[in-house]
């Protein structure tokens, strides 16, 4: 019996020892990942969402704290941006806390994911509770590696995203990471984006009467964490600072701004010594443990084991550097300081990646983050760390694909296809199939841009193959974000080669892309992206209409950009209007050629005049000459039914704004391209005024379409211009026989 009972136990054992080892390993991987999981709303604790932050009882009230529960009560997602220490984290605090009907809320740690490891969203018990996920300064989050899939994973199980975020730069920073990256556009996300202001001296002194505060010990700087931060007093010690805790408090800075600290402002303390090392500072062991400790008694750091904690705003506003520098020049004093480690690298690149993709020095942070990411890769092999290696290659073709946009755009297009290609030796299908659709669609993106500049349909069919191999683990069921995303991104390679090959054929398989994108981007759901999509539908569609049913076809390029203007009106995306309302406008020109001549002529300059309400000279010289032209096109194509000169003139002036642009030296087809336009307008007005005057005109602009246009270098495009110059040559005979 009682080998009977041992031999039981045993088999239970053998059992649940699995079962209790996986859910122990389930449990921990939970733990690295988030902070709070599912706790009850209303049993938050402040140091749930305020960390170690300052905390009182007494909390101002404002008008947005009113929006903010509100957007709540409503399940809408909510964005509450503010300049640091304007009350952001504690304003969410106060909402889920108040709540009559309160949420089950996780907060996830601010790390990197890594998807083979990541647990996905944590179980609920609370099953019957509405749930909100707390992403608190979500600009740092948008910086960690798969962010997104956190992300996408919130928004597929209709979890209610609350968020927070610096206002500003960082703000700004936020929404071209998200857009740049991921093609999400951050308004599509949060229904409300709520900010809080500063506030006026007088509430100032209010306030810290109520909680006790010193006004004249206060460094107030219009908000109302300036308040309870003691900022003057910290001020006042850093300047009694020595030299050595100055340089370390320096340091620490520089790592901030260079990007090189884990999640919480935790800095590893042996990247603060190798930094203070290079700028001359060397101690012995117990000496930095000594500094460290003066540090933690001035409340400058919280020491760990291994690293130091420091507070943002002191970093940024108290911690004053000896000499002041650029973000940018910081980023290259910091790189150098870094050779051989290759995680401070890492973070260093993508730092200086995040700034640059919306930096009007976009080339020279690119340049930086290629250095650390090459530099990584001396270490991280491909035989040594597979996954670093191609994490790290991902990235440096993320950086060279961005440096092409302004710089060397076939070269470092070849640069970005090479590095994702190495990053595809590792990223296989069957072992690491998010990452190698995420690959795959980077690499499509490269070869798009790359045939803008060679080989446009070669690199276009390659850029297709990279999308459908994405297509097959982007599938609609599974990943309906992604896979909506990398069909728009497919039907944009198919209009492209569209351009140079089998037109109708490549124009109906963008049709089909795009419509599979929009069965995903719904304008209730994703309004920016469904506009988006709509917006390239027409283009396709007016693509089309260049080869079959043209009156169709345009009708249906006309529908799908008035779908899109729907989204994109003039005060919310003025850009994005403009842009519709250009192609807009082509699309009635087009039609017009086939039926209902001036009226849809006349829409469509009336689309165009929109347009050049936002494409100015000034702002947008580029888009302006190119809606210039199509409103010349408009004007003369007018001028066959009705008030032949005068509208004969209207689009020479327009054609003469475009060429304002469109200069010889630098824009060598449309120069040529909008001269022959120009020649056309004058030998249209010649046959009703000023013949010999307009005739000498037209030869003229005929010329100089000719000196780009030759039959040499433009073979099918030659034809044409010199048959319109011959016509007109004939013409004018003609005129000067009368």
């Amino acid at each position: 019996m009682r080998q009977f009972i041992i031999g039981i136990l045993g088999i239970v054992v053998a059992i649940l020892t699995p079962v209790f080892w996986f859910i122990y390993n389930r449990w921990r991987r939970l733990k690295h990942h988030y902070e709070i999981f599912w706790k009850k709303s209303s049993s938050l604790k402040p140091e749930d969402i305020l960390g170690n932050r300052p905390f009182n009882e007494y909390y101002y009230f404002r008008e947005e704290d009113n929006k903010i529960r509100e957007s709540l009560r409503n399940k809408k997602n909510v964005l509450i941006i503010g300049p640091p220490l304007s009350g952001k984290s504690r304003a969410v605090y106060q909402a889920l806390i108040s709540l009559d009907n309160p949420y089950e809320v996780i907060i996830p740690k601010c790390i990197d994911i890594n998807l083979d490891t990541f647990p996905g969203l944590p179980p609920r018990l609370a099953f019957w509770r509405p749930r909100a996920i707390l992403f608190d300064d979500l600009h740092r989050f948008v910086e960690r590696r798969n962010f997104e899939h956190l992300l996408n994973s919130a928004m597929e199980n209709n979890i209610v995203i609350i968020a927070n975020c610096c206002s500003e730069m960082e703000y700004e920073k936020t929404k071209n990471i998200m857009l740049k990256r991921w093609n999400i556009h951050l308004e599509t996300i949060f229904e409300n984006i709520i900010e809080l202001g500063r506030i006026s001296k007088d509430i100032g002194k209010q306030i810290a009467e109520k909680v006790g505060k010193k006004w004249d010990e206060i460094k107030f700087d219009g908000t109302i964490g300036s308040i309870f931060m003691p900022l003057s007093e910290m001020e006042r010690r850093f300047n009694n600072c020595t030299d050595i805790e100055k340089t370390i408090l320096r340091a620490m800075r520089d790592l901030y701004i260079s990007g090189i600290y884990e999640e919480a402002n935790k800095f590893l303390k042996d990247h603060i010594k190798i930094l203070c090392t290079k700028g001359g500072l060397k101690l012995k062991n117990f000496e930095w443990i000594g500094w460290f400790e003066n540090l933690k008694k001035k409340e400058f750091v919280k020491l760990e084991k291994n690293h130091v904690q420091c507070e943002e705003v002191y970093l940024k506003d108290i911690v004053k550097p000896e000499v002041r520098m650029s973000d940018l020049d910081v980023l290259k004093k910091t790189l150098t300081a870094f050779p051989g480690i290759p995680d401070a690298l890492i973070r260093l690149g993508n730092k200086a990646y995040d700034i640059g993709i919306f930096s009007l020095e976009k080339a020279n942070y690119m340049k930086i983050a290629i250095k650390a990411y090459e530099g990584a890769l001396r270490i991280y092999t491909l035989k040594r760390f597979p996954m670093d290696y191609a994490i790290t290659q991902n990235n440096l073709g993320n950086a060279y694909g961005t440096l092409a946009e302004v710089e060397n755009k076939a070269e470092n297009c070849k640069k970005a296809i090479r590095a994702f290609e190495e990053a595809l030796k590792v990223y296989t299908p069957d072992r690491f199939p998010m990452d190698y659709a995420m690959t795959q669609n980077n690499l499509g993106n490269a070869y798009i841009m790359l045939a803008e500049v060679e080989n446009k349909a070669e690199n276009c069919k390659k850029a297709i193959r990279a999308f459908e191999e994405a297509l097959k683990v982007f599938t609609p069921d599974r990943l309906p974000i992604q896979y909506a995303t990398t069909q728009n991104n497919l039907g944009n390679a198919y209009i492209t080669l569209a351009q140079v090959e089998n037109k109708a054929e490549n124009c109906k398989k963008a049709i089909r892309a795009f419509e599979e994108a929009l069965k995903v981007f719904t304008p209730d759901r994703f309004p920016i992206q469904y506009a988006t999509t709509q917006n390239n539908l027409g283009n396709a569609y007016g693509t089309l209409a260049q080869v079959e049913n043209k009156a169709e076809n345009c009708k249906k390029a006309i529908r799908a950009f008035e779908e899109a203007l729907k989204v994109f009106t003039p005060d919310r995306f003025p850009i994005q209007y403009a842009t519709t309302q250009n192609n807009l406008g082509n699309a009635y020109g087009t039609l017009a050629q086939v039926e209902n001549k001036a009226e849809n002529c006349k829409k469509a300059i009336e689309a165009l005049e929109e347009a050049l309400k936002v494409r100015t000279l000034d702002r947008f010289p580029i888009q302006y000459a190119t809606t210039q032209n199509n409103l010349g096109t408009a004007y003369r194509t007018l001028a066959e039914v009705e008030n032949k000169a005068e509208n004969c003139k209207r689009a020479i002036k327009a054609y003469e704004e475009a060429l304002k642009v469109y200069t010889l030296d630098r824009f060598l087809i449309q120069y040529a391209t909008t001269q022959n336009n120009l020649g056309n307008a004058y030998r249209t007005l010649a046959e009703v005024e000023n013949k010999a005057e307009n005739c000498k005109k037209a030869i003229k602009a005929y010329e100089e379409a000719l000196k780009v246009f030759t039959k040499e270098e433009f073979p099918e495009i030659y034809p044409l211009v010199k048959s319109n110059f011959i016509k007109l040559r004939e013409f004018c005979k003609e005129v000067n026989k009368s």
